[in-house]
């Protein structure tokens, strides 16, 4: 574990992102020092072939290589024994971290779907450790016996876990939010927040404004029998944060000042007057010794020049005296970050603290890019810190070997007929190319292939923009490379990318970018999905023809060519048969389910597996009894195809975080990650992965684009 000193800039250092390889000392790019891997071992069934895959998840596990957290972590509470109990906000869990830092578990909590109902049986339930179900927690606290007591935030309760693992709820009524006191489930809260609990048992619950509900925030008591009161019905700011002494005070961040609370409910100021503290507080601890610190910072908005953004001055760890005197002990850059996407590493997004038994402070640094997960980091007083938990640097353009490369988002896979992997790498807006011993190049650079493109090139490299969920590749057996952009079907062909049909002429009604998803067969025929619920063909002279179903009748019937109907097509691929097979029904359009469709070259239209009658899911099964997720909006990543020699398509699943397999008589398995696990694992599978959008296969192998990295997996027999 390496050591940084605040305000200087930070090394470049890379985690072990597989549990199958040595470590190796390599230099990273820009002088930058780095501990780097060897490349992966390609013998296990599933391992990493070039990238990073440290990131945003739900994986337990040791802290330096598999374990991750998601986007946001919003409240963390030091044990007796040093452990640090973490509310994993968005992924609904409770977690905990082991006391020497190298270990992540869960400690209660499971799987939330998306799109979940507040209150419903599947955000909500009691239960021992997994077996509970949490939504959106933010706040937890722990007491002397070692309970954990958890704002759950979105469903509107406090709930305790017992030191047993035990979950149960204390007061609120699920999915209800108001305003009313009472005996514990008699109580109704609202959007709590941040919880504490002192040494006789007593918690104190604060609930942050939600718009339509409260303008301000509440503060609110709960004793040990379940008695539920409020003891400030209208707090200064919309977020009070909570922290009690050892004497059972209770202290609250509000709206840039921290106020002392006696019994009778009566706040005093203890600090902030006169600018002392920055107008926003993060969070407010105690160490063991009962001094109070505050991690707070000063935030500038601005619409000026571009868009929105936000600046973060004077943003630090401080320590507030009981005499309410501020001392500075570290410090961030003065100019922190704005959503442009301008950064600094140092505490520039940090999101949640608790002070360690140690003296030191455990900070959890949140990234607004959603494919990254949350970043845990310890400081010392003197500024110094170490990462404990999280990705480092895990997005980037850099060529290279295994995972000494960098991606950022890659998405569309295909394969060109010498071996090389294409990667249309989102992020970047551009097309890696990948060799089977992970050997990683740009298109159009030297070391990929093209040292450089002629004709359309640029539009070809960036056509990867927001708004299209991949770009899709395809090659055909001459080693052209295709892809579109808007209702355009560019071609590269030795080097050179033109225009080989724009489909629009052929739409009844123009329309933006209504090109959903390419493929390509061996004989250079390209095919065009779309929107519209139809499939263009185009030939080896450019020439599209509507090749089956019929534009803007959108529905779900099998049959030959226009007689077909298709929902909201998506990416698509080829057998060496010529078949073509089709996602169908993104976004759950026309409230038609997701399913997998085939065509036959002469434009028979069957459905393989997948009901159009039923909601997205997750079922494996044969035919209609399968059940599939299609896209994942958040990050804008949507299932991709691949079929092996023997005719078994196989289908990503970014929601999920699964690929499943289909057999030619539409039996669906799923063959590689687990529903519900996001992380990666190498070796055998099942194994985990994160959020999986394009996937290629060449011979034996399956490969799979994840939030920055592309993996392999060795399919079975």
């Amino acid at each position: 574990m390496k050591i940084y000193k605040i305000n200087k800039p930070l090394q470049y250092i890379s985690l072990i992102t597989t549990l199958i390889v040595p470590m190796l000392t390599a230099c990273g790019g820009d002088s930058k020092s780095s501990t780097e891997l060897q490349p992966p071992v390609s013998s296990a069934n599933l391992s990493l072939l070039a990238g990073y895959t440290l990131g945003e998840g739900n994986q337990d596990g040791l802290t330096s290589t598999t374990a991750s957290l998601s986007t946001r972590v919003a409240g963390m509470a030091l044990t007796s024994s040093g452990e640090v109990v973490i509310a994993d906000t968005n992924n609904n869990l409770i977690r905990k971290l082991s006391a020497n830092y190298d270990q992540i578990s869960t400690l209660a909590g499971g799987l939330v779907p998306s799109g979940a109902v507040s209150g419903a049986l599947s955000s909500y339930s009691d239960g021992n450790r997994l077996e509970a179900r949490f939504y959106r927690p933010t706040g937890v606290a722990v007491d002397v016996a070692g309970n954990t007591y958890v704002a759950d935030t979105a469903n509107h309760l406090v709930r305790k876990i017992s030191a047993t693992g035990a979950v149960t709820t204390l007061a609120g009524q699920p999915g209800v939010c108001a305003n009313q006191d009472g005996m514990g489930s008699t109580a109704i809260l609202c959007n709590p927040s941040s919880i504490a609990v002192d040494k006789a048992g007593i918690i104190y619950v604060s609930e942050a404004n939600l718009s339509g509900k409260n303008e301000t925030g509440r503060i609110r008591k709960i004793t040990t029998d379940g008695v539920v009161s409020t003891i400030a019905s209208q707090t200064r700011g919309k977020n009070p944060i909570l922290a009690i002494d050892s004497a059972g005070t209770l202290y609250v961040a509000d709206s840039g000042l921290i106020l002392k609370y006696a019994v009778n409910g009566q706040p005093t100021v203890v600090s902030g007057t006169d600018g002392q503290l920055g107008n926003t507080i993060v969070a407010i601890t105690f160490d063991s010794a009962d001094r109070l610190f505050v991690l707070d910072k000063e935030v500038n908005y601005s619409l000026m020049l571009g868009p929105p953004s936000i600046r973060y001055l004077r943003l630090g760890i401080r320590h507030v005296g009981r005499d309410g005197s501020v001392t500075t002990l570290i410090s961030a850059p003065s100019d922190c970050h704005n959503y442009s996407g301008l950064s600094n590493d140092d505490l520039c997004q940090a999101i949640s603290m608790v002070a360690g038994a140690d003296g030191q402070f455990l900070v959890a640094e949140g990234n607004y890019d959603t494919r990254e997960g949350v970043q845990l980091r310890n400081y010392t007083r003197q500024g110094t810190y170490a990462v404990v938990a999280g990705p480092v640097h895990p997005k980037g353009l850099k060529d290279g070997q295994g995972n000494l490369a960098r991606f950022h988002n890659p998405s569309a896979l295909a394969f060109d007929p010498s071996g090389a992997l294409y990667v249309r790498d989102k992020g970047n807006q551009t097309i890696r190319t990948v060799q089977a011993d992970g050997q990683v190049g740009t298109l159009g650079q030297p070391g990929g292939h093209c040292v450089s493109l002629t004709g359309l090139g640029k539009e070809m490299l960036s056509s990867g923009i927001f708004g299209i969920p991949g770009s899709a590749l395809a090659t055909d057996g001459a080693g052209n490379l295709y892809t579109y952009i808007d209702s355009r079907i560019l071609k590269m062909s030795n080097c050179e990318v033109v225009v080989l049909a724009d489909i629009n002429p052929l739409l009844d009604v123009s329309v933006n970018n209504p090109v959903t998803g390419i493929a390509a067969d061996i004989l250079g025929n390209v095919y065009a999905s779309t929107y519209q619920g139809v499939i263009f063909k185009i030939d080896t002279q450019g020439i599209p023809t509507l090749f089956a179903g019929r534009e803007g009748t959108w529905g779900h019937r099998d049959g030959q060519g226009e007689t077909a109907l298709f929902s909201w097509l998506g990416n698509m691929t080829t057998d060496t048969a010529g078949n073509l097979y089709v996602v169908d029904s993104l976004n759950y359009f026309e409230r038609l389910g997701p399913t997998i469709r085939k065509i036959t070259p002469s434009g028979l239209v069957s459905t393989l597996a997948g009901n159009p009658n039923a909601p997205p899911g997750y079922a494996d099964g044969s035919g209609t009894n399968a059940l599939f997720s299609v896209d994942w909006p958040e990050e804008l990543k949507t299932a991709s195809l691949a079929v092996d020699k023997k005719g078994n398509v196989y289908v990503s699943d970014p929601a999920n975080s699964v690929i499943r397999k289909i057999k030619p008589d539409g039996q669906v398995s799923t063959i590689v990650g687990q529903m519900g696990h996001r992380g990666f694992v190498a070796g055998d599978l099942p194994g985990s992965i994160n959020r999986p959008a394009g996937i290629a296969i060449r011979d034996s192998m399956l490969y799979v684009s994840i939030s920055h990295a592309v993996i392999q997996v060795k399919l079975p027999d």
